[in-house]
């Protein structure tokens, strides 16, 4: 058994919401096993390598530390991080109601403006 491991909590997570390792790999110009290395806990991942991977897949260098919850839905500066975990299908399906949200919004917005305070 290993005694130096070195986990971060959504490190996996985060990148298996938007890529492959290979993938992954490829956009930040390092090889698949340096990445499988640092997800298994082999070896302690370089700073840059945490940075890259959260721009990547859109989330905080805190999230992947586990040092926040993408649960905390209620946080406005989390809301892209939520975004961007969806899907193609679901990302499609939010747009659609926040189309529909600013429509009823401006419908709103025209109705007090013509009728008045």
């Amino acid at each position: 058994m290993q005694s130096n491991l070195y986990l971060y909590p959504n490190l996996v997570k985060a990148r298996k919401s938007k890529m492959t390792q290979s993938e992954l790999a490829k956009l930040i110009g390092i090889s698949q096993q340096e990445i499988s290395r640092y997800e298994n806990g082999e070896v302690k991942a370089p700073i840059n390598y945490i940075i890259d991977l959260a721009n990547c897949c859109g989330v905080s260098v805190d999230y992947i530390l586990g040092r926040n919850s993408r649960a905390n839905e209620n946080d406005p500066d989390n809301i892209l991080s939520l975004y961007n975990l969806l899907d193609k299908n679901n990302k499609l399906r939010i747009l659609e109601r926040i189309q529909t949200l600013l429509e009823l919004q401006d419908s709103r917005t025209q109705k007090y403006k013509k009728d008045g305070p």
